[in-house]
């Protein structure tokens, strides 16, 4: 599951309208974040830039807007407890770089995807969800984003892709490596996991 829950991610945002509202504003801001992260792909001129400037380039246009940490730090949990200060900048380096891999790599051959906004609903003043579709290769998919409102602003805490959870997802992953392993075994098999030329759908951490 992790190469399309990647995509589908970082690529499966929001095209919103021209409504000033709050809830639009922030709509708006998504719609502009992932159309300069789809240029740094699709855009012509790019064809001789390398992957790795691609992921780098990725990354500057979405760490403008949002804190990648707070989606990360929701999959990892209760497990945050069980690493120190180092090892968790280390975790969350090696995660923000494995997502932006995959990302770049999976839309490699593939026409730019189309997304589209559904409903908007504001559940509380410091939660909403937005529905979206997004075409991709052909294939359509489900994303129900949820943000909350915290020190730093909106955020982006769980995407539900195809009614399956992202931070539910992982971090079932995560908690079944700490039932057997450590952190220090965590940051060996993401490093694994980075070097391989391509991530396999079914990779696991």
């Amino acid at each position: 599951m992790l190469h399309n829950f990647y995509k589908v991610m970082l690529c499966a945002w929001l095209v919103g309208g021209s409504s000033a509202s709050a809830e639009q504003l922030q709509a708006d801001k998504l719609l502009a974040t992932i159309n300069a992260s789809l240029d740094v792909i699709y855009a012509e001129g790019t064809s001789g830039v390398s992957d790795q400037e691609k992921q780098s380039q990725v990354r500057q246009k979405v760490e403008a807007n949002y804190d990648l940490d707070v989606i990360i730090r929701r999959a990892i949990g209760r497990n945050w407890q069980l690493m120190d200060d180092g090892e968790r900048t280390q975790v969350l380096e090696l995660v923000k770089q494995l997502v932006l891999k995959a990302y770049v790599n999976g839309l490699k051959g593939k026409t730019r995807p189309e997304v589209t906004l559904g409903k908007l609903v504001v559940i509380t003043d410091k939660r909403m969800e937005i529905e979206s579709t997004v075409v991709l290769d052909g294939k359509t998919y489900y994303v129900l984003y949820r943000l909350g409102r915290v020190s730093s602003g909106w955020q982006i805490y769980d995407i539900v892709a195809e009614n399956v959870s992202v931070v539910s997802n992982y971090r079932e992953q995560l908690d079944d490596h700490f039932r057997r392993g450590n952190a220090a075994e965590l940051i060996a098999r993401l490093q694994e996991i980075l070097e391989k030329e391509d991530i396999d759908e079914d990779t696991k951490i």
